[in-house]
């Protein structure tokens, strides 16, 4: 009977709600509802560009090289500021090279091609510094490379892998000795992708060999044998071209959504990874084969995941030149559920199409579309034509205001009881006993998965995350891909302890191995390097765990 009622309120509350999109039109097209997105047009580019990284750099939008009409090389970068683009010297063009966001938020660039119309390979890398908006050279690759990838570790290397029509292998750079040779490569690639697995390995994979063949399944270790994935027999990822933060593919973590396509019909999908376990994502739908018009949809060699929402997004192109943003809720699946979509369309460019590679993803589910090269005017396939590029920059908007209507007092009134006889329902439901809602807790959490805790325990230690301030469950769950309702359990009800006990524990065994290695380390230093808000509550957690200031525990450690 309550049950009824809460579910009459709820309707009766629904039904009063008086709210009105901001003329948002949509379209039924073989059974799905695609919504037109509020477009914005930026200044346009000093530069028209193609082959180009397209950044989103702490809330400034940055453009990277590349190569402009005639597929003649651009030696320069440029940023938008106060409404204007700023163009900045690079040291090399980079036209097709690799960009990766290293630990400390600059962007390293290397490789690309060697001459005007993508001929040859190049060997210059040069980082970025999006604070000073200046470069610096930092030597060159032990290979000359084009279309390769790379990826950086927490510790500042940089793994490069990847090559277009030359051999390939993988190298790294260390900060201060330069790119050497690592490992051979089973397959030549170009543009693979390569994502960690854990904290010393990673996995390098693609779908299209160094001259332009589809691959087979083999999958590259950066230490060990390589495997084979049946799955990637069946479909074929698409290309990393312009990933330059592998966390942009990443829903927790070691774990990512990588975009991909059917060998048999070109269905368009996502492949999750996770370690190095392939598998598909599962949704309540799949992406669609056709757009508004009924012509085939070519989804992207892109996909960019939004942390705070869990929400992936995956652009595609018609050869109307209609343009398509598939956005993906994952958050269900991190509980065995389905991922929903949601998708949007756009006729904006059709005078003269860009390439859908040249994006990133802005505050709010925003997309921005920073210049590209045309597409081609073929009715058959989408192609493109790098001797013609444009300056155009977009913005589409998923997620468009709400405005809402004037409401009459008496129905403020009615929602206000409406709400309050609906929390009274709610605490009524929801109230048990003490002992009864242990139990409950300790019979979810064993059917959670029994690797879980260990992972936990595992992920803290390795990324040291008790270290950060203001860590939070949702944070552990994020990297884990998984609920922050079943960490809560896994703590409270297995480990038997709170989350803020458990940080606590392991920053004071930080804290003893710092001054025991550090004698002459400062209490606040010591609170500070073990992740607490402040000297006084390391003072005060201390003396709690251990019944001894820290300076009796030193003392009694010399004794």
């Amino acid at each position: 009977m309550k049950l009824r009622l809460l579910f009459i309120t709820l309707i009766t509350a629904a039904a009063c709600s008086q709210t009105t999109e901001s003329g948002q039109e949509t379209v039924e097209a073989n059974g799905y509802m695609f919504t037109k997105m509020e477009v914005e047009r930026l200044p346009d580019l000093n530069q028209p560009r193609g082959g180009h990284v397209t950044a989103y750099l702490n809330g400034e939008l940055t453009v990277f090289g590349g190569h402009t009409d005639g597929f003649v090389l651009l030696k320069t970068a440029e940023y938008l500021k106060d409404g204007r683009w700023v163009e900045v010297p690079m040291y090399y063009s980079h036209d097709f090279g690799f960009a990766v966001k290293l630990p400390d938020g600059n962007i390293m660039l290397g490789g690309g091609s060697g001459e005007n119309f993508g001929i040859g390979q190049s060997w210059g890398v040069e980082v970025y510094d999006p604070e000073s908006h200046s470069f610096k050279s930092t030597g060159i690759l032990d290979r000359k490379r084009t279309g390769a990838s790379a990826l950086a570790f927490p510790d500042g290397r940089v793994l490069v892998s990847g090559n277009w029509y030359s051999d390939d292998d993988m190298e790294f750079y260390e900060p201060g000795k330069g790119f050497s040779f690592t490992a051979p490569t089973s397959r030549n690639r170009n543009y693979p992708y390569i994502l960690q697995t854990d904290s010393s390995q990673a996995i390098v994979f693609s779908y299209m060999s160094n001259k332009g063949d589809t691959l087979d399944g083999c999958v590259d270790r950066l230490y060990g044998e390589p495997f084979h994935v049946p799955l990637l027999d069946e479909w074929t990822v698409t290309s990393s071209q312009s990933i330059y933060d592998s966390k942009k593919n990443s829903i927790g973590n070691y774990t990512y959504l990588i975009p991909a396509r059917r060998k048999e019909d070109r269905q368009g999908g996502i492949i999750r990874v996770l370690g190095e376990q392939f598998s598909l994502l599962d949704m309540e739908e799949p992406l669609p084969k056709t757009g508004i018009g009924g012509e085939s949809i070519l989804w992207s060699v892109k996909l960019i995941v939004d942390h705070d929402t869990r929400t992936a997004y995956l652009t595609g192109n018609d050869i109307n030149k209609n343009f398509y943003i598939a956005e993906v809720n994952y958050d269900a699946t991190l509980d065995g559920g389905k991922a929903s979509l949601k998708l949007y369309y756009s006729d904006v460019m059709k005078e003269r199409s860009q390439l859908d590679d040249c994006w990133d993803l802005m505050e709010g589910g925003k997309i921005v579309m920073a210049g590209g090269t045309t597409l081609g005017d073929s009715q058959e396939m989408l192609s493109s034509n790098n001797f013609e590029n444009n300056k155009h920059v977009f913005v589409f908007n998923t997620k468009p205001a709400v405005v809402k209507e004037g409401v009459p007092q008496w129905m403020t009134a009615v929602f206000i009881v409406a709400g309050l006889a609906l929390i009274a329902l709610l605490v009524g439901l929801l109230r048990k006993k003490p002992e009864e809602k242990e139990e409950e807790n300790l019979q979810a959490a064993k059917k959670i998965d029994p690797k879980l805790e260990e992972q936990i325990s595992k992920l803290i230690e390795e990324k040291e995350l008790f270290r950060k301030k203001d860590i939070r469950i949702s944070d552990i769950a994020s990297e884990l891909a998984t609920n922050r309702t079943y960490i809560s359990l896994i703590v409270n009800s297995t480990l038997g302890t709170s989350f803020s006990d458990l940080i606590n524990s392991y920053r004071i065994k930080y804290a003893q191995k710092l001054m025991t290695d550090n004698p002459d380390m400062s209490h606040t230093d010591v609170a500070e390097e073990s992740g607490f808000s402040s000297r006084t509550s390391f003072l005060r957690t201390f003396k709690a765990k251990t019944g001894m200031t820290p300076t009796e525990w030193k003392e009694s450690q010399s004794n």
